[in-house]
């Protein structure tokens, strides 16, 4: 079994990969050699101190403490989520939202308000998801993201979200293009999220 990475070195690997020195992550909070001693494992800084040196390095505290991809536990709530929605279980995904509704990452809080508003709609709260539509479509517009606008309008109209429109080989193609575009303005999460989805599809 592999030995696992400490922290200091989690901390150590993050800043290089950054470019970052240890001057630039220290800043004026804490002094290049106790960030130093945390990165050798010698030290072991606070709850504030991880914060601090978590934005700097663009992580989260959790991925610097557990090792696990940022908003990995929001992005299963997320899709467990949307998989209740499907199944007819509004209520039980709505439950299952909550612990994705402190991400920070626009993408996923959008995702994460487009499926509380569609969990809305099918409990007969018509008024709170278009409180919730209305918001998104204005962050939405503000990215440019063609994907999630129509996600958005389909709600809109109270209509399931179909990539392809039920041709498996149009989804397929359609994901793959979205995932091409999604490289090319270098976001990678969106990217992985449509290479599964056609990967997926291919596969069933």
């Amino acid at each position: 079994m592999p030995r696992r990475e400490t922290l200091g070195e989690r901390i150590r690997r993050l800043r290089q990969q950054r470019g970052l020195s240890l001057a630039k992550v220290s800043g004026g909070d804490f002094s290049r050699a106790f960030l130093n001693q945390v990165e050798l494992g010698r030290s072991q800084p606070s709850t504030r101190v991880l914060r601090v040196i978590a934005g700097r390095l663009g992580t989260e505290v959790d991925f610097l403490l557990e090792g696990r991809p940022p908003n990995l536990d929001r992005e299963l709530a997320l899709e467990r989520a949307r998989v209740l929605v499907a199944r007819g279980q509004p209520r039980r995904a709505l439950a299952a939202l909550a612990e994705a509704a402190d991400a920070t990452d626009w993408q996923l809080r959008t995702d994460t308000r487009l499926c509380q508003a569609e969990a809305l709609r099918a409990i007969g709260s018509s008024e709170e998801a278009d409180a919730i539509l209305a918001g998104e479509k204005k962050v939405i517009a503000a990215h440019r993201d063609a994907h999630r606008l129509e996600r958005l309008r389909a709600l809109e109209r109270g209509q399931p979200f179909s990539v392809g429109r039920g041709d498996v080989g149009a989804a397929v193609r359609v994901h793959l293009r979205l995932a091409d575009r999604a490289l090319r303005a270098a976001r990678s999460n969106d990217a992985l999220e449509h290479y599964r989805a056609a990967r997926v599809l291919l596969e069933a």
